[in-house]
């Protein structure tokens, strides 16, 4: 799918939402953690979390235990962010690197395999196997809205996720 931007200034610019949608889905293969951002009463409240991506970019699971803020701010406001990014301890790559904000809420009941979710989000994270199915864990799934994805620092492109 492309599309034209920036018509109303004379620039002609044109979006392949599939070179967009390949780099979100590389950057969160390659990626295993992310800040998550909840919003409590007073401020926002961030936390690293171990995720994992649906294969169709709908979805990004992961676990937390239910005596956490986070779990009290998700029940209070269900509306998330995550950021995700291809940074390494040096800095070096700030110029080229990539990050992607990720817009979404959280949902209950899904129509799907619990187990079988916790256990692709147990496959992924192997260190963190007792504790995704510990019994004080919730299995967190987020319905993503909206990726918006930077990259060397300039280029901006956003993705919106249909329902």
């Amino acid at each position: 799918m492309t599309v034209d931007l920036n018509k109303n200034e004379g620039i002609a610019m044109t979006i392949d939402y599939s070179v967009i949608r390949a780099n979100i889905a590389l950057l969160l293969n390659q990626q295993r953690l992310a800040t998550l951002a909840t919003m409590s009463q007073e401020s926002p409240y961030c936390n690293l979390v171990a995720f994992t991506p649906s294969d169709d970019l709908r979805m990004i699971f992961f676990s937390t235990p239910t005596a956490s803020t986070k779990y009290t701010n998700i029940v209070n406001n269900p509306n998330v962010s995550l950021l995700i990014d291809s940074r390494t301890k040096s800095g070096s790559d700030a110029q080229t690197g990539m990050a992607v904000t990720v817009l979404g809420s959280v949902v209950q009941d899904l129509q799907q395999d619990i187990d079988a979710l916790k256990g692709q989000h147990a496959g992924r994270h192997p260190q963190f196997k007792d504790f995704i199915y510990s019994p004080d864990c919730a299995f967190i799934q987020i319905r993503v809205q909206r990726y918006i994805l930077v990259s060397s620092l300039r280029d901006v492109s956003v993705l919106e996720i249909s329902k």
